[in-house]
């Protein structure tokens, strides 16, 4: 599998994502994933594994928020990484508090499937975790 076709495999995941599809992303997801959110609603450092870890982390913010969207503006081909910049925005659940704010998160693929997601509130922090320097 190629860089580009890793760029391709994440841009699946975030469509997924967007449309709640587990069934069309769980092809797409090692079964050693490891998923750490910047944002869900859950506690801060908690980590997900494996599929039914995405499952419970998509149930996750569900929970929390009323809306919660990704713009996934920029793709950056890093091999087996793939860095996604973007923004999130998001209306809590009862709360009605509305969060709108750049992010970022980096993906790596292995043997063409998703093995380590990781999101963050700022994207200079995506970068500097990426290796990139701006």
């Amino acid at each position: 599998m190629s860089s580009g076709d890793n760029v391709e495999l994440v841009r699946g995941v975030f469509a997924a994502f967007a449309a709640r599809d587990f069934d069309a992303i769980t092809p797409m997801l090692d079964p050693e994933l490891e998923i750490r959110p910047a944002i869900a609603g859950s506690p801060e450092g908690v980590v997900y594994h494996g599929p039914e870890g995405m499952r419970e982390f998509w149930t996750q913010v569900d929970a929390v928020w009323d809306e919660f969207l990704i713009t996934a503006d920029e793709f950056r081909d890093l091999g087996a990484k793939v860095l996604v910049l973007g923004r999130v925005h998001a209306r809590g659940a009862g709360s009605g508090i509305v969060l709108d704010t750049a992010g970022g998160w980096l993906a790596e693929v292995r043997a063409g499937r998703l093995i380590r997601f990781e999101s963050f509130t700022n994207p200079a922090v995506a970068l500097e975790a990426a290796g990139i320097r701006e």
